[in-house]
């Protein structure tokens, strides 16, 4: 009799260990100790509670109920989205040295600077007209405008063909070098020492890894202060 309770609790043991469910995690080393123990492995790993569902919505009321719904779904699956800064295109240029840029939209064409006419009695800072397919285009010299020293034309002048109030203009520089994309984060106000009533042309600069770049305001540059014409005609007539 003893032998067989004792078999019989022996049997019960061994079902019990073979009926032991398992937990969904742990280390092994843990969960063998605890059998070892007679203890549900279960009990030896520490669960987290689940996390409770989010209590639904109330269903929209009212009459426009549809339209509150079909909002409700577009509230929910649009996903949050970090705003994508615009990038604008500049067009970037050499004068004595230095690197401007315009607007890209603004440029038309850059053609080489060649065949410019002096016209007596043009404006400062006009450094002349040239044919531009059949069309004469008044040709600014930048550096004058600028107030930088003059300079001669030389291989890599250039002549950037701009649009500004309607018309075409013909910008002349030193040299054109590339157009670049910035987001307008980029473009900071310019110094506050340099900026005096005639300089609202100046319309911010760009730090690059080779220098400082000037953004130009194409419409205030074409506005000429009076004291650009006046020191034209001190140089004409010394």
């Amino acid at each position: 009799m003893s032998k067989r309770r004792a078999g019989s609790a022996d049997g019960d043991k061994t079902e019990a260990r073979a009926r032991v469910q398992l937990p969904s995690s742990g280390l092994a080393h843990e969960i063998l100790a605890a059998l070892d123990r007679g203890e549900s492995p279960a009990a030896s790993v520490p669960t987290q509670a689940a996390p409770s569902a989010p209590s639904p919505a109330p269903p929209p009321s009212g009459p426009a109920r549809i339209y509150s719904f079909a909002d409700s779904l577009d509230r929910r699956d649009a996903a949050p989205s970090a705003p994508v800064e615009r990038l604008e295109s500049w067009v970037t240029f050499e004068l004595a040295g230095e690197l401007f840029a315009l607007p890209a939209l603004r440029l038309q064409e850059i053609q080489r600077a060649v065949d410019i006419t002096r016209v007596p009695n043009a404006p400062a800072p006009v450094r002349g007209i040239m044919n531009l397919r059949g069309k004469v285009l008044v040709v600014v010299d930048l550096r004058q405008r600028l107030r930088m020293p003059s300079a001669a034309i030389e291989p890599r002048s250039r002549i950037l063909v701009v649009s500004s109030r309607e018309r075409s203009l013909g910008l002349l520089v030193d040299a054109a070098q590339q157009v670049i994309k910035l987001p307008a984060s980029r473009i900071e106000a310019p110094p506050a020492d340099v900026m005096n009533a005639h300089s609202e042309f100046l319309a911010g600069v760009v730090q690059l890894e080779k220098g400082l770049l000037i953004v130009l305001d194409l419409d205030q540059l074409l506005l000429v202060p009076e004291e650009i014409e006046a020191r034209a005609e001190g140089d004409a007539h010394p």
